[in-house]
């Protein structure tokens, strides 16, 4: 044994350890080669997991996100169409008031201006005409006002789609024709002539939904201001109801809106 590794030279171990080293290096490099890509194998598979649980949350996320998205498009649709319904029924009651106002009691503040409301012997023109006086020695107060007792019961119902000011212009609308049938009758079974303009319970009605400027300007019309405070409360319902529905609308000033009317109807009578 040792003559044989003396038989060895420097040349040939040099050689001998140079082929192992390479053995070596080949060895580790393929193992290296071997372990790296388990290894990206390894995190690959973890990324793509991961990947897939994110893409699984996105997923999960959109479809919650698209059902309240057409829960609440359906629930507006909803409120929607009942709004649309409370304000017809809305309408429909103020046009039902209209409807039961005694034409006679129209007729009266439509034709005589403030001047001969206000003459002492209003009352006695009026019950010596003989086409006005019949009809208006006809109205009985109890038939009259049962007209107008139920009207709007349905709308409670409704009230949650309805806006306050909506509700309260309905109920002023029907305070004023309710007081005004009543105290015309009950005047005049008496011997007078109902002024409406002095009555200042009347007014207290008004002052809930109409402002000092409007209620200014409509005692300051001297004929038919009667039918213009009526136009100007269904003029006040008609915006709030194109307003709770985004119904785009150019809104006037009231007064104006008014004045304009007075103006077209002084026109067409020419």
């Amino acid at each position: 044994m040792q003559e044989l590794l003396y038989k060895i030279d420097n040349w040939a171990l040099i050689k001998l350890l140079g082929g192992i080293t390479l053995v070596l290096t080949a060895v580790i490099g393929f193992f290296s080669k071997y372990f790296l890509a388990k290894f990206t194998q390894s995190t690959q598979h973890a990324y793509d997991g991961k990947l897939e649980d994110i893409k699984g949350a996105i997923s999960k996320n959109n479809n919650y996100l698209n059902s309240l998205v057409q829960d609440y498009l359906s629930s507006s649709q909803k409120i929607l169409d009942k709004k649309i319904q409370a304000y017809e029924l809305l309408w429909s009651c103020i046009l039902t008031i209209k409807k039961n106002f005694p034409g006679g009691i129209s007729l009266v503040y439509q034709l005589l201006p403030d001047s001969e409301i206000e003459e002492i012997d209003a009352f006695k023109k009026l019950d010596t005409n003989p086409k006005m006086a019949p009809i208006l020695r006809s109205y009985k107060m109890d038939e009259e006002m049962l007209k107008m007792a139920n009207n709007g019961n349905n709308l409670m119902t409704l009230k949650p789609y309805l806006s306050d000011a909506s509700f309260k212009l309905f109920y002023t609308y029907q305070g004023l024709i309710g007081r005004v049938t009543h105290m015309f009758i009950w005047e005049y079974e008496k011997g007078k002539l109902y002024d409406w303009k002095k009555d200042n319970y009347l007014f207290d009605i008004l002052k809930i939904t109409l402002t000092e400027k409007e209620l200014a300007y409509i005692k300051g019309i001297q004929i038919s201001s009667l039918d213009s405070l009526k136009d100007l409360l269904e003029y006040k319902i008609l915006q709030d109801f194109r307003n709770s529905l985004n119904i785009k609308d150019s809104t006037n000033d009231t007064v104006e809106y008014l004045k304009n009317l007075e103006n077209i109807l002084s026109i067409s009578k020419k």
